[in-house]
Order: structure tokens, then C-alpha cells, then sequence
């Protein structure tokens, strides 16, 4: 009988790019999932797999009819943390001659102890519930609802392979605590299924895990929605980061109509607007990490010009919004989680999406100078034992900027001659050396570092003659180096030009049909 067999539960880690230490298999003439070659002192030989075991249970998904490549697909998309259910080889064969029901072994997974975050620490993962966007596929969300004896509230349970549940990241045993931004701990199972079902084709649940539910629970704190990673949902805000040009941001800021909040318009083609992500109908939410809700339309006008030239947006789209809305949250968690808490992987993209747009062309690229009255327009910097000479500033207007030179772009060629090698001082003489006319091969300092860790090679192209231009009269360059660095040249200081200020136009329209829409050039 399946009550007289030992299943054992085996929770396996492993640290990022590794593996678990075993292989699953099938065999000829053999039933079953099977763990073999498993590693001496790997993860799967720690937690005590042994060769022969049968896998029962992927996070407790119920695995042992599934095809083998599914079985496979279920162990890595749980990442560096799996949990399997597995019997011993000799009760697994004797199991099947008896014909027993493998699916009703391994209850809940045995909890393991409530863990505290570790500041700066390896051990420990920080105690978060979860929001999960679930989306009906045909009649079905993928999971079933449970009741435990004794415990209170309602329990996922028989999550679909590869359903909406599944993909959600919804785990057997998570506990429901709200559905569409209302609390439902304490529903019982018919008006859960109701509300489910009033819900339409489209509910966002919190839930929280065995682990993180036994930690909030010992802490006496209430789980809502502000506490869980957002980082899951399909649709996500934008981060966008925009830098002004002569002609301001390159968008409209309205308020619209019957419409709650203030959008982007007419965003002008290849302005900083378009080139940070933006697009037209985005619903600004907050402005460098502040909250806009609840400021008019002049007031977040005058905040946006006092930024400076250089400011960040948090923005949605309408279906992002509609998501948030019906998860009951802001917009802001996801700016607090991505944002403020860690370096970002979206924020990085999001910025080499905006260096991709600036830029015709990804790798090295030319950079063509004409000497101003104030030299180039840039300062160059070095850190020693660092490899890699790079661009500290580039001054507004100056010709360096026209060229498209970047704050830190590494200087990889001066004139056609490589300069990787060279010290500060030799680089320096180069380009002073060059006279009225400059050509230098740059790169990005993300490329240049990837190049250099995957030995990519680079590839510089040969450097084009540079258009005709007026001769001003020569002047130093303007550099710079750290105190580890110092330059044997006197640096010449140069004032760049003034910042040229945004001219804003304030507009109103109004028609019979329509109140006034506030609409502000930026």
C-alpha cells in the first residue's frame, strides 16, 4: 500500500551557471524517471539522491506518467532551487507491480525553518509573497483549489504542466491571500470559486509560499500586496531615462478628458523622448522616483523643468496600467524593486537601448573633431590598474558632443594608430599632437568590457576620411586624471557653453463637446 511506502523529499541548490549533479534518464525496459551518475559531493549527493531513485514529484508536480523531455523542462525552470519527490529503486518496482497510485504519495513538502534575510549575507532568501497574473486558457486558470485540515484559508494544488498557473510561477501549497486586490483569507472554497469566476478570463492572486507564510506568521505581519516582487507580472512599467536637447525633451505632457492622469503626445521623431523608450498615450507616473498622483498639470510642469537636464521617468502603457490596477498596487513597487533595491538587468537594457539608438552602428565607432575656441569639449580620464582609457565629460554644444562622443566611451584609437597600451600621458601627447583635426575610434564601455571577458575581438574598420570643416583656431584639450594618474600637462580649463534653456509652450483647446484639455510642450 502507498502509506507503507518511504518516499523521501530532496531540496536541491546549486549556484548560478551550475548544475544539480546528476543525470535524469530514461531506459529500455526500466519505468520511470532515473537518477543516475550523481556527482560525489555535488548538490544532488548531498541532500542523498541515489543512483536508481525514481522521480515522483518536480516542486511537487506530480511527474511520473509525463514525457521525459517535460520532466527535464519542469527541473530547469525552477533555477538554482528545486525540490524532487523520489522513492528508492526497489520500492518504486515493487509499487508498480502492485499497481499502487504514485499520485497520491508526498503530501506537503516538508517546511523548512523560517529563514531572516541576511544583510550582505550568502545564506538565506529573503521571505516575499507573490503576485501572479493568471490568464484562462480555454476554461481553465491550470490549478485546483485545496483545504487543509486544520490550517486555515485555500491552497493551490494540481498545477498544470505548461498551464497559465504554471507559467504564472504559482507553486503547489502557495497560499491565497488576495484575488484581484481584495483579501480572501477568510472565504471559504465556494465563494472563492465564485469570485474566481466573476473574475472573467483574467485574475491577479497573491500568494505566498510553506516558507515565507511560517516567517510573516512567527513575525505577527500582515501580507499585502506592496511586499511582493512585481518582477513575475507579464506586463511591466518602463523605466525611461532622458537627457534634454536643444529643443527640449521632444514630447507633450496632457491631461486629457474623462482621463485620470497626465500622458505622453507627439513625441518628435529622434528627440530624447523617443530615443529613452517613450511612446505616445504612456501614463506618467512618477519623476525621478517621486509619485506625481495628486499634482495638476502646472505644478508637475514646473517639477519636471526643475530637474535639470537630466531626469527619469517611471511610465505604463494601458495594459500595464489595467494590471496594476487590478493587482490593486502602484506602478512604484516595480521602481522600488528594480530601481532602488539592486543593480538591473532592465535598467541596463533600457540604457543600452537608448546608447543603441544614439549610436548608427553597435561595437567601435569613429568620432570626427574639429578644434573649438575651448579645445575639443572633453575630458579624458585613467584609474590605475584599470585597462582602458575613457571620457569623463562632454561638454554641452562642443564638438565633441556633435560628434557623438559619450561619457564613458573607452578611446581605442587616435588617428588610426591603436592607443589601448599607451599610459595617460602618451595618449594625451597623441591627441594634442593631432592639431585642428581629430579622428578617434571609441567604444562603449559595456562592449569594451564584454570584448575583453569573452575575448571578442573588436574589429575596428579602417577610419574614413572626416567631411570638410571650418578651421577654428587651436586650442589644448581639456583633461583630466585621478590622483593615482597625474598628468605631466598643465590642463587647460574650459567653460562650455551655456546651457541653453527649454523654451516650453503652454497651449489649451476647447471645444463644445469637450472640457480643456492641459497640454504642455517639454
Amino acid at each position: 500500500m502507498a502509506a507503507d511506502l518511504q518516499p523521501r523529499f530532496c531540496k536541491l541548490s546549486k549556484k548560478e551557471g551550475g548544475s544539480f549533479g546528476f543525470f535524469l534518464r530514461i531506459e529500455k525496459d526500466i519505468e520511470g524517471h532515473l537518477i543516475r551518475s550523481v556527482v560525489t559531493g555535488g548538490p544532488a549527493d548531498k541532500v542523498g539522491l541515489r543512483d536508481g531513485d525514481r522521480v515522483i514529484r518536480v516542486d511537487t508536480v506530480f511527474v511520473d506518467r509525463e514525457e521525459h523531455q517535460q520532466v527535464v523542462e519542469l527541473i530547469k525552470r525552477s533555477g538554482n532551487s528545486v525540490t524532487l519527490l523520489v522513492l528508492d529503486d526497489v520500492s518504486y518496482t515493487q509499487a508498480k507491480k502492485e499497481s499502487i497510485n504514485l499520485s497520491e504519495l508526498g503530501g506537503p513538502s516538508p517546511t523548512p525553518s523560517p529563514v531572516e534575510p541576511v544583510m550582505n549575507g550568502v545564506s538565506g532568501q529573503k521571505p516575499q509573497p507573490k503576485l501572479c497574473h493568471l490568464v484562462k486558457q480555454g476554461s481553465s486558470f491550470g490549478f485546483s483549489l485545496k483545504t487543509i485540515e486544520g490550517v486555515p484559508g485555500l491552497f493551490m494544488t494540481e498545477i498544470t504542466p505548461d498551464g497559465t498557473a504554471f507559467t504564472a510561477g504559482v507553486q503547489p501549497n502557495d497560499r491565497i491571500i488576495e484575488l484581484n486586490g481584495e483579501n480572501v483569507e477568510n472565504i471559504n472554497h465556494q465563494q472563492m470559486v465564485s469570485k474566481m469566476k466573476a473574475s472573467g478570463n483574467s485574475i491577479v492572486l497573491l500568494l505566498i509560499d510553506e516558507a515565507s507564510d511560517k516567517y510573516f506568521k512567527s513575525k505577527m505581519t500582515k501580507v499585502v500586496a506592496a511586499m511582493a516582487s512585481v518582477k513575475g507580472l507579464l506586463h511591466k512599467p518602463r523605466i525611461a531615462e532622458l537627457s534634454k536637447g536643444p529643443q527640449g525633451y521632444g514630447f507633450y505632457l496632457r491631461v486629457e478628458q474623462g482621463r485620470e492622469g497626465h500622458y505622453i503626445r507627439e513625441i518628435d521623431p529622434k528627440s530624447p523622448a523617443e530615443k529613452a523608450g517613450l511612446l505616445d498615450d504612456d501614463l506618467l507616473v512618477a519623476v525621478n522616483g517621486n509619485v506625481i498622483d495628486g499634482l495638476d498639470h502646472e505644478a508637475l510642469v514646473d517639477k519636471i523643468r526643475n530637474c535639470g537636464n537630466q531626469i527619469t521617468f517611471l511610465v505604463v502603457d494601458s495594459a500595464t496600467n489595467e494590471l496594476y490596477k487590478q493587482a490593486g498596487i502602484s506602478p512604484i513597487c516595480y521602481w522600488q524593486e528594480v530601481y532602488e533595491s539592486q543593480p538591473s538587468a532592465e535598467i541596463e537594457e533600457s540604457r543600452e537601448s537608448q546608447r543603441s539608438a544614439d549610436s548608427p552602428q553597435h561595437g567601435p565607432r569613429t568620432c570626427h573633431f574639429t578644434k573649438g575656441p575651448d579645445g575639443y569639449g572633453f575630458t579624458l580620464n585613467a584609474i590605475k590598474g584599470v585597462q582602458g582609457q575613457f571620457i569623463k565629460q562632454v561638454a554641452k554644444g562642443s564638438t565633441a558632443e556633435e560628434a557623438g562622443l559619450k561619457v564613458n566611451d573607452i578611446v581605442m584609437e587616435v588617428n588610426g594608430v591603436n592607443v589601448e597600451a599607451d599610459t595617460h600621458e602618451e595618449l594625451v601627447e597623441k591627441i594634442k599632437s593631432s592639431g585642428v583635426k581629430l579622428s578617434m575610434l571609441v567604444i562603449a564601455k559595456e562592449d569594451y568590457v564584454h570584448s575583453k571577458a569573452t575575448n571578442t575581438p573588436t574589429s575596428p574598420t579602417e577610419i574614413p576620411e572626416p567631411p570638410p570643416e571650418a578651421v577654428c583656431t587651436p586650442e589644448s584639450i581639456e583633461e583630466e586624471s585621478t590622483p593615482e594618474e597625474p598628468v605631466t600637462q598643465e590642463p587647460v580649463s574650459a567653460s562650455p557653453p551655456q546651457d541653453r534653456r527649454e523654451q516650453a509652450k503652454s497651449s489649451s483647446s476647447s471645444s463644445a463637446d469637450q472640457g480643456t484639455d492641459d497640454d504642455t510642450q517639454l
